[in-house]
């Protein structure tokens, strides 16, 4: 796998570089929630002691991947990182600063759930450089957070937010989910409300997934009772675009808003197609078209940096169409679009002419519309979103 970025990549901007950004996988929770299909263990002693000498040996095994390309930003999710001291939070990130450095203005996101951090413990993330906050709220109904397997309460999570505050951060963010057993229009426009009080700079809105390997993937029906039908879905969905542009954020991708300058950095990077290294097992990365993934078992993640091996579960390299296949299925979430130049840049051609017929279908069916040298989705093509980038294969 070892292997430095492509100076001649075509998506390397003329005359510099593109940021890079690491993910790191921190894969122990509390519990495990009936509906996540992460990898994602409960948090035990031996193995956590293991990972984190696995982690430093390993980051000094890929920081050559960087080409001497600083971070741009650092995610940091899981499970459920902000269970691990937060020395061990640090001693990662100084691992990073000192290897690589940062850029100026480096974001580095802590996913946490409310329950899991305390002031003292905040203060030290934060002098550690996490400068921005994931919360993993799910919901403000203490029922729903019961069935969804939280162990946090609504009050958690207004306490979380306050502490952060207390403790300096300026950029927090909250995951709500919607579409679940018994939720009704009203219970998750009250989630919305709940959330817009709190004011965080960025909120996720996901609709619950039905993994097949999962409790909630083997006891519900995508559309059958008790989930809400897809109409309840919709309202809700059009209730978030309202009340969320309402108060402030705006929405940048299927499922993200946030204030003005709080796009999530790393997502972003993600969905344009952008390089960043990962780090645990578990974590996929991604180099100017080479993307892998480290494999997803602690001890075998463990037991191959031991031995100085990398620790592969697969590695693939992406041919040029396939590339621009995938700048044009990420930039379809998101309401800027997909740049086509850059799209044309790995084809070799005008996209207008390779892909003409469902260029065609996407501005005649209002799906999206054509701005200059960007592609730009409607509201209803963002709703559509898979459906539009399929028209492409």
């Amino acid at each position: 796998m070892a292997k430095t970025t492509n100076p001649t990549d075509p998506l390397c901007p003329a005359g510099g570089t593109r940021p890079l950004g690491l993910y790191i996988h921190l894969p122990f929770c509390a519990s495990r929630c009936p509906y996540c299909d992460f990898f994602a263990l409960p948090l035990a002693a031996g193995p956590a002691r293991a990972l984190m000498p696995a982690l430093l040996c390993h980051w000094e095994m890929i920081a050559p991947l960087a080409g001497g390309r600083p971070l741009d930003h650092v995610y940091l999710g899981g499970g459920t990182p902000s269970l691990l001291p937060a020395g061990q939070i640090a001693r990662l990130l100084e691992a990073a600063r000192h290897l690589l450095g940062f850029s100026p203005g480096c974001e580095i996101t802590l996913e946490a759930n409310p329950g899991t951090l305390g002031a003292g413990k905040l203060k030290a993330l934060q002098a550690a450089g996490v400068n921005r906050l994931s919360l993993g709220t799910q919901s403000f109904d203490a029922r729903l957070l019961k069935l969804l397997g939280r162990r946090h309460t609504p009050q958690d999570t207004r306490r979380a937010v306050a502490q952060a505050r207390a403790a300096g951060f300026a950029n927090l963010s909250l995951d709500l989910i919607h579409g679940l057993p018994g939720q009704t229009p009203q219970l998750a426009r009250g989630d919305l409300l709940a959330a817009l009080e709190l004011a965080p700079e960025h909120l996720s809105l996901y609709e619950l997934t039905l993994a097949p390997d999962t409790p909630f993937g083997r006891a519900y029906a995508k559309g059958r009772p008790p989930l809400p039908s897809e109409d309840e879905v919709l309202a809700m969905e059009d209730a978030a675009l309202e009340l969320l542009e309402a108060g402030g954020l705006a929405r940048y991708e299927v499922s993200n808003f946030a204030r003005p300058g709080h796009a999530c950095r790393h997502n972003q990077d993600t969905w344009r197609g952008g390089d960043y290294l990962a780090l645990g097992p578990g974590a996929h990365g991604h180099l100017a078209g080479r993307r892998w993934a480290w494999v997803a078992e602690v001890a075998a993640y463990v037991a191959g940096v031991e031995g100085g091996r990398e620790p592969l579960e697969f590695s693939e390299d992406l041919t040029p169409r396939q590339r621009a296949w995938e700048l044009i299925m990420l930039g379809l979430r998101t309401v800027e679009g997909v740049d086509l130049a850059r799209v044309g840049a790995l084809l070799g051609q005008d996209p207008r002419c390779t892909w003409a017929s469902p260029l065609a279908q996407l501005t005649g069916q209002g799906w999206a519309r054509l701005d200059g040298q960007r592609l730009v989705p409607t509201p209803l093509g963002l709703r559509l979103a898979d459906a539009a980038a399929e028209l492409f294969l």
